[in-house]
């Protein structure tokens, strides 16, 4: 009996179930292969398994069952291969209510982030991946997903970032189902590796890969703070005004510099070079 299947072809096809499930088990794998690498094989058979199984549910029952039974297991990895690749997610789990609070996400591909949130959030996401303490998790959602108390709500319903009062929220958090942590910065990552895109010349540009999957490595992340204080040539009285600016507007100016900065330096090389 053939039947017609429904598979998520894309991060942002994902409901949101399904992403914090994926990334729960991507999580999982990662703390495996960290402590038995030898046994790899084995765990990503059964990583790419759970996957494709997550990525029925977006079908009833009974498609999901006769699917399982139609789909050879050396066939998984061919339905996992979007999430075997580069994380493209750029749609965030909606708000929800969290100690009688309506938190509110930020706006999709994190188009409404400031300088300061988004180099905070930043750090943040480089410690987690480095250290591995769930407490930057907390923190990372805990400063992306906000009461609302905007002045402009057409523009971001979420109350003013300030990092002084994440430590009263962060408790918060910390019983909050991982799926649901997990999806918010799968999400900010995916968000970011658009933005690598964005402005190639501000990114460094990544390693080669290796014949690892990717699903085996650690996302290779460089923290962003330190481009405001070089960017204002280290002087205190900008620092604010810098901080406050859309992360866009200011990483596509910087962008535009850099570009021009090459082109710049690529003449007088070849202007240079002319009157030998």
């Amino acid at each position: 009996m053939k039947v017609n299947v429904k598979l998520p072809k894309s991060w942002n096809e994902l409901s949101e179930k399904q992403l914090g499930k994926i990334a729960v088990a991507i999580e999982y794998f990662r703390k495996y292969y960290e402590l038995y690498p030898k046994g790899s094989t084995k765990a990503i058979n059964r990583l790419y398994s759970r996957i494709c199984n997550i990525l029925l549910t977006s079908n009833n029952f009974l498609v999901q069952y006769i699917a399982l039974v139609q789909i050879p297991p050396e066939e998984y990895a061919d339905h996992v291969v979007f999430i075997n690749t580069e994380n493209t997610r750029t749609v965030f789990p909606g708000a929800f209510k969290l100690k009688k609070e309506i938190l509110h996400p930020p706006a999709n591909r994190i188009q409404n982030l400031s300088m300061e949130e988004f180099s905070f959030v930043d750090a943040l996401f480089f410690n987690w991946r480095s250290k591995n303490d769930s407490r930057y998790l907390d923190l990372i959602c805990a400063t992306l997903y906000r009461p609302g108390g905007s002045s402009n709500d057409d523009y971001d319903i979420r109350r003013p970032f300030n990092k002084v009062i994440l430590e009263k929220s962060i408790k918060n958090w910390i019983k909050v189902p991982a799926e649901k942590k997990l999806a918010i910065a799968y999400t900010f990552e995916g968000c970011r590796n658009q933005m690598v895109k964005l402005y190639p010349n501000i990114f460094p540009k990544p390693p080669k890969e290796t014949k690892k999957t990717k699903i085996q490595q650690k996302p290779k992340y460089t923290p962003f703070g330190q481009l405001l204080n070089f960017k204002i040539n280290f002087d205190p009285s900008k620092l604010e005004q810098t901080e406050r600016m859309n992360m866009h507007k200011f990483l596509s100016t910087y962008e535009n510099e850099l570009v021009n900065d090459k082109k710049t330096k690529k003449n007088a090389r070849a202007h240079a070079q002319n009157h030998r």
